[in-house]
């Protein structure tokens, strides 16, 4: 599978294998989804973006660094994200009282009614593609994904 790469599946590969393995995994479910969210005219970034604005930044909204920050965006791309979604009619950009440098985004009716529109077939499409591992190994792979994270971000040295 990994041999396109260069990397053979042989036990002493395991740590690129495992590397390759799972950026292979997540282009093919970021690929899936793509799928499925392009007939309602919306991207992968576009999607994350309203979830974190709709979930995270509720009634009060976010600044568009902490979007940012969250979305692990440079401030360019997340400009150029916001721009569509504005163009789009999904968010609004709202001035803070105070200190008129910092914009809060704030997700509109038209951006909440195209999540509700999308959420349920893009719940049962991650849920078909996690289905592909049984339960005992989904929730073995959840609790290894959470402790890899958790030793990177708090024991790495930022690039």
């Amino acid at each position: 599978m990994l041999e396109r790469f260069g990397i053979s599946a042989e036990s002493e590969n395991f740590r690129e294998t495992s590397i390759y393995g799972l950026a292979c995994v997540y282009s093919l479910i970021e690929k899936q989804i793509a799928y499925y969210l392009r007939p309602y005219h919306l991207t992968v970034p576009k999607f994350n973006a309203l979830m974190v604005i709709k979930h995270i930044g509720k009634d009060t909204g976010l600044s568009q660094g902490e979007l940012g920050r969250r979305l692990i965006v440079t401030p360019s791309n997340i400009t150029r994200l916001l721009d569509r979604l504005e163009q789009d009619g999904y968010i609004e950009r709202i001035s803070r009282k105070g200190d008129r440098r910092v914009n809060l985004i704030r997700i509109t009716k038209n951006g909440s009614d195209i999540l509700d529109k999308v959420w349920p077939g893009y719940r049962n499409r991650i849920n078909e593609l996690a289905n592909n591992l049984t339960q005992d190994e989904q929730k073995l792979l959840s609790k290894m994904m959470l402790e890899w994270f958790s030793k990177l971000n708090n024991g790495s040295k930022p690039l």
